[in-house]
């Protein structure tokens, strides 16, 4: 590798590291705008001609070339203001307006919404959360205007004003080239044409969704715009409840000794973002599957399918085979036998009292507690030390403590 080569590397490598902090950080201040930058897949672009540019559905473009001259507060404004245009659906509301008006626009109401999340207690140094970079469309006589209001105010205004940049062609990488693409002298991203299917809309309404569930289980954390109160807040996820089962994982494993500016090279490859334990370490999870009599084939056959796909991304597990009693232990290495055959012993009652206590008995330094039952159980009469989660089916009975997901069937 060149001396160039190696510098660029090492550029895109830091800026990762950047972006990935901050998605950690933002999952953690602010549920609900966290959780939809960490379903969305952020790919460095060196040949970008603006600082971002986002499909409105899953793929957020930076150029490290741009952002390493951005604070961390900079860029965290950012990727929030891309992850703005997903949550306003701003694609779908144009409806035939002037685009380059709308594009103008629909940023100026972004960036005052971004602007105006507050940094929590115990997070940075009191204030707003991001700063804005320079030269972006950020006006205060846009507070509490919402995009059609105050592109009609621009749209009157448009008469004293003559041009409009000129149209860039926007590479985003694998030799896709988007040709002659307005420019809307927006200061911080390109606006890329819609060429969404209608599955995919579908779906971006459902991640929103699922975000507001994440943040209604996270002590309702943070901001909730306005514009998805009054749309999606009182909607419940119609996304597979997996998807809520990773993010507790992810996030609830590695505890408070975390490192959000070191995420897991690991998770980092495969498109997630987690952080590190002061190295690699992601940590245990620990699974009591519920074999009782009142767990049906079809509930315990969703709830394998997703121990397997959890044991093919961690590097330690132990599942619990319990109904009343405990029938058998495994490790990571004994498991994929035992999904193969899938011959889970139980049938009776259910009690979680052995399960905590094995737990307690082998002295197992417990990341994550995930247990996929429908509670009508006996309990600990004491919260355990580590983070518990429930995965449960629609009809279920009541947790003493820990998170409860509803899934299943």
């Amino acid at each position: 590798m060149t001396d160039a080569g190696a510098a660029t590397a090492a550029l895109i490598a830091l800026e990762s590291r950047r972006v990935a902090s901050l998605r950690m950080r933002l999952l953690e201040q602010h549920s609900f705008w966290g959780y939809l930058l960490v379903q969305v897949e952020l790919i460095p672009s060196l040949d970008l001609p603006a600082i971002a540019a986002t499909d409105c559905v899953k793929r957020i473009w930076y150029n490290p070339l741009r952002t390493q001259s951005l604070t961390l507060k900079q860029l965290g404004f950012v990727l929030a203001h891309e992850v703005g245009h997903h949550i306003y659906a701003t694609l779908d509301r144009s409806r035939g307006r002037d685009r380059h008006l709308w594009n103008q626009a629909t940023d100026y109401a972004i960036n005052r919404i971004v602007a105006s999340i507050e940094d929590p207690a115990g997070g940075w140094r009191g204030g707003k959360l991001y700063d804005p970079p320079d030269n972006i469309l950020l006006d205060k006589r846009f507070d509490g205007m919402i995009a059609e209001r105050i592109y009609d105010v621009l749209a009157a205004e448009s008469g004293a004003k003559s041009g409009t940049p000129e149209p860039v062609d926007v590479p985003l990488g694998d030799g896709v080239v988007l040709p002659g693409v307005p420019d809307h002298g927006g200061g911080i991203d390109v606006h890329l044409p819609d060429s969404r299917t209608p599955a995919e809309r579908e779906a971006l309404g459902d991640r929103i969704r699922a975000a507001v569930e994440h943040w209604r289980q996270n002590d309702e954390r943070g901001a909730l715009p306005d514009f998805v109160t009054r749309h999606f807040a009182g909607q419940r996820p119609k996304v597979p409840w997996q998807q809520v089962f990773r993010a507790f994982v992810s996030q609830a494993r590695s505890r408070e000794e975390y490192d959000p500016r070191r995420p897991n090279r690991r998770w980092l490859e495969a498109g997630t973002v987690l952080p590190s334990r002061g190295g690699e370490s992601i940590g245990l999870v620990v699974v009591a599957l519920d074999t009782s009599g009142s767990m049906t084939p079809q509930l315990l056959a969703s709830f394998c399918a997703e121990i397997a796909a959890l044991s093919r991304e961690v590097e330690d597990l132990r599942l619990i085979v319990c109904d009343s009693v405990i029938h058998q232990t495994l490790t990571l290495d004994q498991l994929g036998p035992w999904l193969a055959a899938r011959r889970a012993k139980g049938g009776g009652g259910t009690s979680h009292l052995p399960v905590f206590k094995w737990i307690a008995e082998q002295r197992l330094d417990v990341d994550v507690f995930v247990g996929l039952t429908d509670l009508y159980s006996v309990f600990p009469a004491r919260k355990p030390a580590f983070p518990v989660l429930w995965v449960v089916p629609a009809k279920h009975g009541g947790a003493p403590f820990g998170r409860v997901v509803v899934g299943g069937s």
